[in-house]
Formats: structure tokens, sequence, C-alpha cells
């Protein structure tokens, strides 16, 4: 599989993950500039996400974008908003990356010239 679609992807996780945390920064105090950088951020984050989809399989794609994303912003909850990680919550995110990990190994593969 080429590198290319996978940097799409990567690209839309991290712009989600900045919307999303932006959403959080907002939420409650008023500011409108950080809701508009945060619609800018999620549709920048499904562009991506769509031209990750060109190239790789849709539900890998999408399965991927939305567990990294996830996990992402748990971290970020932890380290900056001060939410805490349940042994429950630790274990769902494991069960999705295993999902992702199942989903990718289900793809169809290319094939080679």
């Amino acid at each position: 599989m080429p590198l290319r679609p996978w940097l799409f992807l990567l690209a839309a996780v991290a712009v989600e993950v900045l919307g999303v945390t932006l959403m959080k920064r907002a939420s409650g105090s008023g500011a409108w500039m950080p809701l508009l950088f945060m619609y800018a951020m999620i549709g920048l984050s499904f562009y991506f996400l769509a031209l990750a989809v060109k190239r790789l399989p849709m539900a890998l794609a999408y399965a991927a974008w939305e567990t990294l994303g996830l996990v992402c912003v748990t971290f970020i909850g932890l380290r900056y908003f001060g939410e805490s990680l349940s042994p429950a919550r630790v274990l769902g995110l494991a069960v999705l990356l295993a999902g992702v990990v199942l989903v990718n190994l289900g793809a169809p593969r290319a094939q080679e010239a």
C-alpha cells in the first residue's frame, strides 16, 4: 500500500484532534474564535480523510481515523484538562486499537506488479 494515503490519514487525525481540543477549550467560555478554528479543523480533517479513502479501504481509514483521534484526544484530556483515565477507558481504547489492527489485517492487499 502506498505511503501517501497514510500520510493523508495522519493529517486528518492531527487536524481532527486540534479541532476537538479547540472545542473543549472554547466550551463554556463564550469565545467564538476557537469555535471558528474548530469548524475549520473538522472540515479540513474530512478533506484529508476523503483523500485517504481514495486509496485505502473505507472501513480501515474510518476506523483508524476515529480510533487514533480518540486515543490522542484522551491523552490531551489527561494532560491538559485534568481528565481521568479509568481501567474501563483503558480497556476500551485497547479494544479499539485491536479492532483497527484486525480491520487492517482483513483489508484486501493491492497486487504487486
